[in-house]
């Protein structure tokens, strides 16, 4: 990195880059030596390094927020806390030049993870978040890495506010900043100062205004010195509309309100006299991620929320626990170590509901998240946690075990996900014919895939009947019995990809793979199918690593956007390239989702992009691998089967990334063919080259022609780059096809 990298600030540049990966730079960077080096890998770093620079205002950001809040407990001179406090709003504004910026910056505690290697550290676990980009401790310390000068110090800087806040009991925040005009960043600098003035004393008679729990809130009290109402005259709508939802008549008008602040907020918009605060603290709502479009379990959610702050509105900390332990989202990544503290916090809720009169309902809502959230962790989680009786047990980072006492509901719920991580085991072995189930296993199998128990039996039968005695995968007897896998439903598909995509034989995955081709077109959910390879392919745990079956599962993802193409009894490895031609047959319904999945895995997408592009340069380099290593033919297949997924979907990101991959392929001068120990792999190159200049013509871009353009007069280059000449007229019959578009 040199002095200029190191002084990085956001320019217009810049903006472009981000607006077109979602933005490209294609100017092309040279060494001292004037040899280009890889643009591909360039691209993808400059588009990390920005998301970077946003994460590091983020950061200032929040430490400052915190800094104000903590000044409110000290005796800060004005003159420091008014510097903080323009320190804060400069920060703001430069978040707000993010390019499709949407005005909401938000914090909220996750107590997922440990954040050092501390026990109890999880307690300041916080996430901050705007449009797509996230920030925690993980991430501060990856950034610390990766900017050494400008990162420096990011992750202690963090914590420490981090800390700060939930020393506060301030459990999650949000910021408008609305248009970004100068009024806005006045309402922002007078919320701040209410905000400290809150809480220099927040028992203030006279300012302080409380919520229908009788217990001093902070939004309420911002909206009504905000707005110049005075406290009391606010107070008498709260009361107001207390009875009307918390009863004993309930509004049936307002049962999608948590709390009065909540109903009064939404309201705003209807009235002239009361303005929306910038600035939320400790908003119930901010809690609740399992909201939904169905309304009776919309309404549920809501009563979920207001029983708990009933119980718990006196201590936020306990209030957030307790609603994030029953939120599915509160199981996401979780350690665990962590596990029993939530589960716990869970369990403490089931008992609470069950004295309710609706328990029954707040029960099965609670439980159906709390199953979903189970149901999405890793297998080796459980290989952490043991159910004895009434009680599970789980090991803390130090490695002394733990015991909770659990809802019996629950540890049913962990009983499930042990016994059914222990039978995925048996079915990766499947082609063992000394491996055996039971019929316990057949009732997990048969619950896990909500099938009868006869049709869990037959679903193992298939599936032991796949491989012959020596362990070979069968392809003629699978495809033979695919409406009988179709039959078990969509999560037969989930459950074939994750166990046996990875095969160990190269010629077992190659026929399996076209087996799953056959049953995909028959697939009723194709959208199912294709979010499970998608996920599978960018998993974090996946974008730190390459799996022989990503490009597999680039195949199969491109075969559900084409129904139209049926590929029969054909035996390939690569997705034949007049695919490139459909336009009109693609599945739009099934495509549907790739845009909002490209936008929030963003830099999940570029991270795996980056590391296959790293590995292909290194790879490509060396000249020994040793057996079942990743060599350079299988890397530009992969990157092959991600510019024809992506051309077929489309959109600014997959266009930017194509076009990267023509820029590095299409340079005979860069360090990659410079490089490159067997010239056989230049062929297949030049074969990527091909696919990815046809998939960029798809963009119809006229910028992209003059690209094109270019790589084809350095046709002599590439022809210079064989050590005698080309036997085939390989490079003449590329430059041809890349010509004429075909």
């Amino acid at each position: 990195m040199n002095d200029k990298d190191d002084k990085f600030e956001l320019d217009q540049s810049a903006h472009a880059l981000y607006n077109l990966l979602e933005g490209i730079d294609d100017t092309r960077r040279v060494d001292e030596s004037g040899i280009s080096q890889s643009s591909l890998i360039d691209l993808l770093n400059r588009q990390t390094k920005e998301l970077d620079h946003y994460r590091m205002l983020l950061a200032d950001a929040a430490c400052l927020f915190a800094g104000i809040l903590k000044s409110s407990f000290s005796a800060a001179p004005s003159r420091e806390i008014d510097q903080k406090i323009q320190a804060f709003l400069n920060a703001l504004k430069k978040i707000a030049k993010f390019p499709q910026f949407n005005r909401q910056i938000y914090c909220r505690l996750r107590g997922q993870q440990y954040t050092s290697n501390q026990s109890g550290s999880e307690t300041y676990d916080y996430e901050l978040s705007f449009n797509n980009i996230f920030l925690d401790s993980q991430m501060a310390q990856i950034i610390e890495e990766r900017e050494k000068i400008q990162g420096k110090g990011l992750y202690l800087k963090l914590m420490d506010a981090f800390q700060s806040l939930s020393e506060m009991n301030v459990f999650n925040f949000s910021i408008d900043t609305g248009a970004g005009g100068a009024e806005d960043y006045r309402k922002l600098e007078t919320t701040l100062r209410l905000l400290i003035k809150f809480y220099k004393n927040p028992a203030r008679e006279g300012f302080v205004v409380l919520d229908e729990y009788g217990q001093s809130n902070i939004n309420l009290t911002l909206l009504a010195a905000m707005n110049k109402v005075k406290p009391a005259a606010l107070q008498k709508l709260v009361d107001k509309i207390k009875p009307l939802i918390l009863g004993p008549t309930p509004d049936k008008g307002l049962a999608l309100f948590t709390t009065v602040y909540d109903a009064i907020s939404l309201s705003l918009d209807r009235r002239e006299d009361l303005k929306k605060i910038p600035i939320e603290v400790n908003k119930t709502q901010l809690l609740m991620d399992n909201l939904h479009s169905d309304p009776k379990r919309a309404v549920v959610v809501v009563q979920i929320s207001r029983l708990v702050l009933a119980k718990y509105g006196s201590s936020p900390r306990m209030a957030s626990e307790v609603i994030n332990s029953i939120n599915s989202a509160g199981y996401i990544n979780i350690r665990p170590e962590v596990m029993g503290t939530r589960l716990t916090r869970a369990s403490d809720f089931l008992e609470l509901a069950e004295k309710n009169d609706n328990g029954e309902d707040l029960q099965s809502e609670a439980l159906r998240n709390i199953e979903e959230g189970l149901d999405h962790l890793p297998d080796e989680m459980y290989h952490h946690i043991s159910v004895n009786g009434s009680a599970a047990s789980t090991f803390n980072i130090e490695g002394q075990e733990t015991t909770f006492l659990l809802h019996e509901k629950i540890l049913d719920f962990l009983s499930f996900f042990i016994r059914r991580s222990s039978i995925k085991k048996k079915v990766q072995d499947i082609a063992n014919k000394n491996v055996w189930f039971d019929d316990d296993d057949y009732a997990v199998i048969a619950k896990n895939f909500k099938i009868s128990k006869e049709d869990a039996v037959d679903l193992i039968s298939l599936l032991r009947d796949s491989f012959d005695f020596n362990g070979n995968f069968r392809r003629s007897f699978f495809e033979k019995n695919i409406q009988s896998f179709v039959r078990c439903g969509s999560k037969v598909f989930e459950f074939l990809w994750h166990y046996l995509k990875e095969l160990p034989l190269r010629n077992d995955r190659v026929a399996f793979l076209n087996a799953l081709q056959a049953l995909v077109a028959q697939f009723e959910q194709p959208k199912v199918a294709l979010d499970i390879l998608l996920s599978d392919i960018f998993d974090p745990r996946s974008t730190k690593d390459v799996q022989f079956s990503d490009r597999n599962a680039f195949i199969l993802a491109t075969a559900l956007l084409c129904p139209g193409k049926p590929l029969g009894r054909s035996h390939i490895e690569l997705t034949p390239e007049d695919v490139l031609q459909v336009k009109d047959d693609l599945n739009l319904d099934t495509i549907s989702i790739v845009p909002e999945f490209f936008e929030q895995n963003h830099e999940k997408i570029i991270q795996k992009f980056r590391l296959i592009t790293e590995l292909l340069l290194k790879s490509s380099a060396r000249e020994n691998f040793t057996e079942n290593e990743m060599q350079p033919r299988f890397l530009l297949y992969l990157i092959r089967e991600m510019v024809i997924f992506f051309s077929l979907t489309g959109g600014k990101s997959a266009h930017a990334i194509i076009r990267g991959v023509v820029l590095e392929f299409g340079d005979p001068f860069s360090a990659y063919y410079r490089e490159m120990k067997n010239k056989e792999n230049l062929r297949h190159s030049l074969q990527l080259l091909q696919i990815a200049a046809r998939s960029l013509r798809r963009f119809a871009d006229p910028q992209d022609m003059n690209l094109l353009a270019e790589i084809i007069g350095n046709e002599e280059a590439f022809v210079a780059l064989y050590d005698e000449p080309d036997p085939l007229n390989h490079v003449q019959r590329v430059m041809e096809k890349i010509r004429k578009g075909d």
